[in-house]
């Protein structure tokens, strides 16, 4: 591809820079590439990330768009061949991914990515990071010329030191100013101006090195806003720029200038807090910040409300290592966003936490490849009749040692630790074995996560276990939730799309407790919805509950979807659900989820 229009149609004369895009995705790399043309920009396409180290040097590539997830050669293996050959002063790499999640996003950064920037791509804001990126690659190409220069300069005139002396002096000034622009774009979020994650760890580490045996050196905060993820979904990347650039604002006017704030990457920012005085005075400053962050923010006529969670670590009481600290600061925020707009200490409660946590996630590890976690099968009848339509999966661990482990302990943990992904597919290989071994034709139900429905590979993947295990596709129903498609419509409807043309049903679980968007049930391939249990548990005692029930099955039937009851505990509410026309319901009445696909006649009669 070469330069040729602007987005006004006009010629453009100056060349902006070479870039490489790489994507597997062929519609994604053509139309983002045409548009950088159009801004001016020379822009060489690959759809794969293989060679990619030899063709920077060969097409003398001066910026890399690296997607993050592709089948030959992921974003993270090419960027750790990019760096083995160049640094990111002169190759600057900015990564492009379809998750806004802090660990691809820290694994990214850690790798040696200059930036990010999440799909659907805003163009606006992909031309202003790259604008940065190469404006800072300018920088740096102009001090290394500078340098050269200058060590050319003094060998010239070392035999007339008197009048060099004066040329030498402001070339030096020159030189210093510009190795300071490069330190501080190199050291500085080029977004908010506040120092880095880099920046953050040495001041850190310095600020460790000062710690005498006073109590209470410094206080490590760590701040994560609470509502900024579904603003940056719902109004966009540059609402959502605008948006914490304020927030870099007002977070530095809350502190002392002896104090030091950092953006550490997506909604995160750090305050190391000098001299604080006992942990009253820090608590006095996490409050003071909370209520900063909490305050309405205006941007482009929106008024938009974000607020923020705080953990507490204090050195060199909760540690003198900077690991520790980071750890117990982290393990505080995340103890504080279960308020929500809170701030908390780190204390031996959380460190227990931690510990409990690190030895079940250790477990998790093997239990998952080992067939310890197990499919349990919560049976889902028809209203009318009480007969059996099929069962939901649901994940067990029954230990060997503790006993049957609560789900509500051991996903999350699977969650943070990124195993869910693997638990899944164990999961579903197992319950389509077993059903398969039961008697009838009933369905299978299984719930999937955001990151799946992401995942430009995952219907092929439910396909390969289906053709594996034997289990008709006709008999698999994927249950979603509203939430976990929110920012990337297209890609959901294109999986979901894929698995349904193969005979999968497709549910929209929890329907009511999110978005409850008609946009959705008119634009993907819903086959059924479920009215969450919150609902459901009350349409006898509450009105406006039942009203809402019965104004959510008469939606489900105007456009000729499924409705599922869950949480149905009582023949009261059963028969209130039949007499509202609901097709399908599940919950303990029929039976709680058993380990092997199994519903007798007894629950039948009881349930109908």
């Amino acid at each position: 591809m070469s330069s040729a229009q602007g987005d006004e149609g006009g010629s453009v004369s100056t060349r902006l820079g070479r870039i490489l895009l790489v994507d597997d995705q062929a519609q994604n790399r053509d139309m983002l590439g045409r548009r950088l043309e159009r801004r001016g920009y020379d822009v060489v396409l690959r759809e794969t990330a293989v060679g990619i180290e030899e063709a920077i040097a060969e097409l003398n590539i001066e910026l890399v768009l690296l997607d993050w997830m592709m089948p030959e050669r992921s974003g993270l293996d090419a960027l750790h061949g990019i760096r083995k050959q160049y640094d990111a002063e002169h190759v600057p790499v900015i990564v492009v991914t379809a998750l806004d999640d802090g660990d691809i996003v820290s694994k990214a950064l850690e790798g040696g990515a200059n930036d990010y920037i999440t799909k659907p791509i805003d163009l606006r804001v992909l031309t202003a990071r790259v604008k940065a990126q190469l404006d800072r690659r300018q920088a740096v190409l102009e001090l290394d010329a500078i340098r050269d220069s200058l060590e050319k300069t003094v060998q010239q005139r070392t035999q007339d030191l008197v009048s060099a002396n004066e040329t030498l002096s402001a070339e030096i000034s020159e030189r210093e100013a510009a190795e300071a622009r490069a330190q501080s774009l190199a050291r500085h979020d080029p977004l908010t101006g506040l120092a880095n994650r880099r920046h953050f760890l040495e001041e850190l580490d310095r600020r460790i090195a000062l710690v005498g045996p006073e109590e209470n050196a410094f206080a490590l905060m760590f701040v994560d806003l609470d509502r900024f993820k579904p603003i940056n979904d719902v109004h966009g990347h540059a609402i959502g720029d605008q948006l914490l650039q304020v927030i870099g604002t007002r977070l530095t006017s809350c502190i002392r200038d002896d104090s030091f704030a950092a953006r550490l990457g997506g909604d995160e920012f750090a305050v190391l807090l000098e001299g604080p005085g006992g942990r009253e005075a820090v608590a006095a400053a996490a409050r003071r910040i909370l209520h900063e962050l909490s305050a309405p923010i205006l941007v482009n006529g929106l008024k938009l409300t974000v607020g923020a969670s705080i953990g507490v670590a204090l050195c060199p009481e909760d540690g003198r290592d900077a690991a520790d600290l980071l750890q117990r600061g982290d393990a505080a925020m995340l103890r504080a966003k279960e308020d929500r707009g809170a701030y908390k200490f780190f204390d031996s409660s959380i460190d227990e936490e931690l510990k409990s946590k690190a030895a079940l996630e250790a477990e998790l590890r093997s239990a998952i490849p080992n067939g310890d976690i197990v499919p349990y099968f919560q049976p889902v009848v028809r209203c009318d009749t009480g007969e059996l339509d099929g069962f939901e999966v649901l994940a067990r661990w029954p230990h060997r040692e503790r006993g049957m482990i609560s789900p509500v302990h051991f996903i999350p943990v699977a969650e943070d630790a990124g195993l869910v992904d693997a638990m899944f597919w164990a999961l579903l290989a197992q319950a389509c074995r077993k059903a398969l071994d039961a008697p009838g034709e009933f369905m299978l139900a299984v719930n999937i996560s955001p990151s799946q429905v992401r995942d430009q590979w995952f219907p092929e993947k439910v396909l390969r276990t289906l053709r594996e295990t034997g289990f008709p596709a006709q008999r698999l129903e994927i249950e979603v939730t509203e939430s976990a498609m929110i920012g990337d419509v297209a890609r959901a409807k294109s999986s979901l799309m894929s698995l349904k043309n193969q005979g999968v049903r497709i549910a929209l679980d929890d329907f009511g407790t999110g978005y409850s968007s008609l946009f959705l049930l008119r634009e993907l391939p819903i086959d059924k919805l479920k009215i969450d249990r919150s609902f459901v548990a009350r349409i006898t005692t509450d009105r406006e509950n039942a009203t809402i029930v019965g104004a959510l099955i008469g939606l489900g039937k105007a456009l000729g979807l499924k409705v599922t009851a869950e949480g149905v505990e009582d023949e009261a509410t059963s028969e209130a659900l039949r007499e509202m026309g609901c097709q399908l319901a599940q919950g303990f009445l029929y039976g709680a989820a058993g380990a092997l696909p199994e519903y007798s006649s007894e629950s039948l009669r009881a349930a109908v």
